[in-house]
């Protein structure tokens, strides 16, 4: 039962929120899953992982970007 419960919680654990947008928001092109950040308790959703990496190379600049 204990072996169970253990794998539950991580299977929990390992899922992510779905991004709170669906058009990345450095280019405006579709995004593609599991190409995520956090960003103040959201789930960030781009399209590439150059995005991304400009993302969360200053996320306060660019986090005004998304929608409240």
């Amino acid at each position: 039962m204990k072996r169970i419960l253990f794998f539950a919680l991580i299977a929990l654990g390992s899922a992510s929120a779905a991004p709170v947008n669906s058009t990345c928001i450095m280019s405006g092109k579709p995004i593609k899953p599991g190409v995520t950040s956090e960003y103040k308790g959201k789930t960030i959703g781009f399209c590439c992982v150059n995005c991304k990496a400009r993302f969360d190379s200053a996320p306060d600049k660019f986090g005004k970007k998304i929608a409240r």
